[in-house]
């Protein structure tokens, strides 16, 4: 790698320990606050020599690509290869425009080994971003994904021309992402068509005799573990007999050597207890049972695959089967465990070293934020979420803290004058009682404030915000945030008041500009607090302008992008005074929250991780 290269490398690495608030140790808070602010100056002048060794090298190389001699080619796909390890992901996003550069590139000149390569990289680069997307369902997200699996199909396409390849590693890229289109489709039955060729190319001796030096019982073995993630479909029919058993034989061939060892690998044996379940060869009894005795068996500090898998997502599979059964939601042994399970799996989360913090840990987190059962008995989803964000998400969590004091100033201002202007919301308007229902009203907008860019959580870009500016890709899915916010919160009781918030945040008051299509503001009824909230959200974002410069820039947009009824609050001096005094004080006082959060109030100077 070239010197500037081997430098932004180093400054990701640092980045994302330097934004790590559990790393950060102090005997007190002053001393731990004085810390923090030094890793604030150093994240920003990271970012800032980042943005300067791309400006300086890397782009200019991008737009004189056809040009580059092959020894800058060599540097740029080492230096792509360690931003995108398919471990620590450092950054997928420059390991993208890179590999979608070189794709050009072999297409312009006509390299079709280049071309082969290029599309299997650019479609695992896609693949990767769009865990990001766990859960979330739109129009926008399809349309990513079935690029991704259009990247895959024409690399597989050139199958066709496998006996005139000389090249065996190209070969090689051929089929690897044959089977990667089953990865993108989001139809399950095709993905068993998808894997069933695959299974039987890699085991043709025709093709293996072209390219005998290819590991094509390591690709037997994927494309089984592949066919073996089918296994969902066994117990919802709609398979022929063919597809059945080819499922059947997949999960056989990768999880029965697991059942069969004295340490199991809980990843590939929990699966095959699963395909026995679906396959109504054991009860719902045993499957829990078992579920049961690996999550126990597993102690919490275990942070490599096997333990987190156990710790970890296990305990989501067991809400998800609670969940779909509702006979076990009212059986108190279950609820118990499941609860117990709940407690163990937020230990490690809140526990887990920043070491740790791999692509599958965040796989993990997205997992935990799209799928955690809320019931009576357990943690609700709100206790568990805040307890995510402030863990992994800080800078999130402190700047939701600042946009939800804004909002409790604004709407404590507004209460007073009009008492019913928020009674859309129901629970508001039940209150009569002036002393409390402002009391209500202020809190609610503050919680609204912490949770107004839920979405950001399990999407990780705190790491990649820290590091430069957002490519034009990537601001397109941070845009999606809105959505996946709104659709995880809508789903849980405990935190449903606030998923409108989250939705509406960022669409113009007119809508007429911004973003979150899917908000209709009329149609709302907590439309009064989301126009609070977007101009809160404007009012407390990191600028170098003052807070009356600030407000000044939001009143000459009112009534097209905020509610003229709210920013006519912002010309009244005591509200402007209020606001400046938000945004001058800095972060101490929800950086203070965040330490007691974090270490206790221990008088003795030795401070402890709280776990949760």
């Amino acid at each position: 790698m070239l010197p500037y290269q081997q430098r932004y490398i180093d400054n990701v690495r640092q980045i994302a320990s330097l934004s790590d608030l559990y790393a950060i140790t102090a005997p007190d808070f002053d001393s731990w606050y004085a810390l923090l602010q030094q890793n604030g100056a150093a994240l920003d002048a990271l970012k800032a020599e980042n943005t300067a060794l791309l400006g300086a090298h890397l782009f200019p190389l991008m737009d004189a690509l056809h040009a580059a001699s092959a020894e800058d080619i060599a540097a740029l796909e080492e230096f792509a290869a360690a931003l995108m390890d398919w471990s620590t992901n450092l950054d997928c996003g420059i390991y993208l425009l890179i590999h979608e550069s070189l794709l050009s590139l072999a297409r312009f000149r006509r390299d079709r080994a280049s071309i082969i390569k290029e599309l299997y990289m650019v479609g695992m680069g896609l693949y990767y971003q769009g865990r990001r997307l766990l859960g979330t369902k739109c129009a926008e997200i399809d349309a990513f994904y079935f690029r991704n699996e259009m990247i895959f199909t024409e690399a597989g396409s050139y199958l066709q021309f496998f006996h005139e390849i000389d090249d065996e590693q190209t070969k090689g890229y051929i089929i690897r992402a044959l089977a990667n289109i089953a990865i993108c489709t989001q139809d399950l039955r095709r993905r068993v068509g998808i894997s069933q060729r695959v299974l039987q190319i890699v085991q043709d001796p025709y093709y293996r005799s072209m390219a005998p030096s290819l590991p094509w019982d390591v690709f037997l073995r994927r494309t089984h573990q592949q066919m073996s993630s089918n296994r969902a479909m066994l117990s919802r029919g709609g398979l022929s007999a063919e597809e059945l058993s080819a499922v059947l034989e997949s999960c056989q061939v990768v999880f029965q050597p697991e059942s069969d060892n004295d340490t199991p690998n809980v990843r590939w044996l929990w699966p095959y207890y699963e395909m026995e379940y679906s396959c109504g060869f054991v009860d719902l009894s045993t499957t829990l049972h078992r579920m049961q005795r690996l999550i126990d068996m597993h102690p919490y500090d275990q942070y490599d695959m096997s333990g987190l898998y156990a710790n970890v997502q296990l305990p989501i599979y067991y809400g998800s089967l609670v969940r779909r059964n509702p006979t076990l939601a009212h059986r108190s042994e279950h609820i118990r465990f499941l609860a117990g399970a709940y407690e163990k799996m937020m230990r490690v989360m809140m526990s887990c070293p920043s070491a740790s913090f791999t692509d599958f840990f965040f796989y993990l987190v997205s997992l935990v934020v799209t799928d955690y059962y809320e019931t009576d008995g357990v943690m609700s989803y709100r206790e568990v979420t805040t307890a995510l964000m402030r863990r992994l998400s800080g800078a999130l969590y402190i700047r939701s803290q600042r946009v939800g004091e804004i909002m409790r100033c604004l709407s404590r201002a507004i209460v007073r004058d009009e008492s019913g202007f928020f009674d859309d919301i129901d629970f508001l308007r039940a209150l009569t009682d002036p002393v409390e229902k402002e009391r209500a009203v202020t809190e609610y907008a503050y919680e609204c404030g912490l949770y107004h860019d839920f979405g950001l959580i399990k999407m990780n870009f705190d790491r990649l915000c820290h590091s430069r500016a957002l490519l034009e890709s990537e601001q397109k899915l941070y845009e999606l945030h809105t959505l996946s916010g709104h659709d995880d919160l809508a789903s849980r009781a405990s935190t449903a008041r606030y998923a409108d918030i989250a939705l509406g945040h960022h669409a113009w008051y007119n809508g007429a500009g911004g973003y979150g299509t899917r908000y209709v503001r009329n149609e709302s009824p907590y439309r009064q607090m989301t126009d609070l909230a977007a101009i809160a959200t404007v009012l407390s974002e990191d600028s170098p302008l003052s807070a009356e410069e600030r407000i000044d820039a939001v009143l000459a947009q009112e009534g097209r992008r905020f509610s003229p009824l709210l920013t006519s609050y912002l010309t009244e001096d005591s509200l402007k005074r209020q606001i400046a005094a938000i945004l001058s004080r800095g972060d101490e006082a929800s950086c203070r929250a965040v330490y007691k959060d974090l270490w206790g109030n221990q008088s003795d100077g030795k401070k402890e991780v709280k776990h949760g």
